[in-house]
């Protein structure tokens, strides 16, 4: 198939979409499909040469206006262009297909307020975000992505966020698949994970036996690093006697205040602020296990990366990537991330030996199980389903039938 994939900047460094996003264009390649990606900018490297780049212009003085005017001129430039299904992902609205790898707006925004436990507190917060112009951008792009009159086909990246788009955007479930994210195992494999893990903790001053869960994220205050910070700190005032857990934090979030948090908290010789981890695989690889108290997440692709490198996870169920995992087996999803009595209890889960590395094979299987071939695979039949329907909608149509409808398809691969 022809393929147009649209995203304004390609850059694996900047976090999870534009990690997915490069992986795809990389896999839908392999498949033997034609790629052309529509974006401002592309991380040299992060894109196979089989792909076609094709510079849209995001002209602006602030970032508000560099979105807006990318997603006007992707608009334009996509209409002039001829591709059998068009792919958009995030902030732009021309799309045959939409893969909303950010979830819904509303969604996300009343999840953020829930970090406040004081009503007052959020109904303020709520009325700040409302207030800003970048929410009404958001807002006013979604509208756009989800109008009636685009008969959008979405996938949903997990059943959380599809029922969010049929609250909040009305769009009929028929409309709506669901296909979980998806990694690529290989990028994150390693020689000898033994030598890795020996490296990486000499530098960082842990001994082999000392017992280290990661977190990763940019967004501190929404991946709940605070709720993680305040159980470990009640965990350890409860017991001096229990067996200390030692946290990497990783990720390019504004670290001073949750320094000073773990500090207060008696943290001090156990958290460990990483900044942003350019080799986050040896943290991977050097971990014993995966926390990340998520208040908001569509389908988190570190849970999945943490799954594939061995390691449990302690995530919420605000995770659509929670939805993969058994509790209990793969590690243990919270009901929510201020559920404080749970993450103590799944921290404590981890402390124990034997019951971590079986969890730990399960993770393993699970996670080489998120592979991209069966992800492209399913998403080929969504794209083959609306290229179909673009043929049906032709003026000619009525002399197509199905056989040649089929060849034109096949014509176009």
């Amino acid at each position: 198939m022809h393929l147009a994939l649209n995203f304004q900047r390609v850059d694996p460094s900047r976090g999870g979409a534009e990690t997915y996003v490069a992986d795809l264009c990389r896999h839908l390649v392999q498949a033997g499909h034609k790629v052309d990606l529509y974006a401002e900018s592309w991380a040299e490297g992060c894109l196979p040469e089989e792909v076609n780049v094709v510079p849209v212009a995001a002209p602006g003085r602030s970032r508000m206006e560099r979105i807006r005017s990318f997603a006007v001129n992707s608009e334009e430039v996509l209409r002039q262009a001829h591709h059998d299904c068009s792919v958009g992902f995030v902030n732009t609205f021309a799309h045959d297909v939409l893969i909303p790898q950010g979830g819904v707006q509303q969604a996300s925004l009343l999840a953020n307020a829930r970090r406040f436990s004081s009503p007052l507190a959020r109904q303020l917060y709520l009325a700040a975000k409302t207030a800003n112009p970048k929410h009404w951008l958001g807002r006013s792009i979604e509208r756009k992505q989800y109008h009636p009159d685009r008969h959008p086909r979405v996938v949903a990246v997990s059943t959380m966020v599809k029922r969010h788009i049929e609250q909040f955007h009305h769009v009929p479930r028929q409309q709506i698949n669901v296909v979980p994210n998806a990694i690529d195992p290989q990028r994150l494999a390693v020689s000898h994970p033994g030598a890795v893990r020996c490296a990486f903790r000499n530098r960082m001053g842990l001994e082999p036996r000392d017992l280290t869960g990661l977190f990763v994220g940019h967004n501190f205050a929404l991946k709940g690093l605070k709720p993680l910070l305040e159980a470990l700190g009640a965990r350890r005032q409860r017991n001096r006697n229990v067996r200390p857990v030692h946290l990497l934090v990783c990720g390019n979030g504004q670290i001073g205040p949750f320094r000073r948090l773990s500090n207060r908290l008696g943290l001090r010789d156990t958290v460990h602020f990483l900044g942003f981890y350019p080799d986050v695989e040896s943290c991977y690889w050097s971990s014993d296990f995966f926390v990340q108290p998520t208040y908001y997440d569509p389908c988190s692709l570190v849970v999945l990366e943490a799954l594939a490198c061995c390691l449990p996870v302690i995530t919420t169920a605000q995770n659509g990537a929670s939805e993969l995992l058994t509790d209990g087996d793969e590690g243990f999803v919270l009901t929510a991330p201020d559920a404080r009595e749970e993450l103590i209890a799944a921290l404590d889960h981890m402390t124990d030996d034997p019951t971590r590395r079986a969890m730990s094979a399960q993770a393993f299987r699970l996670g080489q199980l998120q592979s991209f071939e069966a992800h492209v695979a399913r998403l080929t039949g969504i794209f083959e389903d609306v290229a179909a329907s673009k043929v049906r909608r032709l003026p000619h149509s009525r002399k197509i039938g199905p056989k040649s409808a089929a060849s034109h398809l096949e014509r176009s691969k």
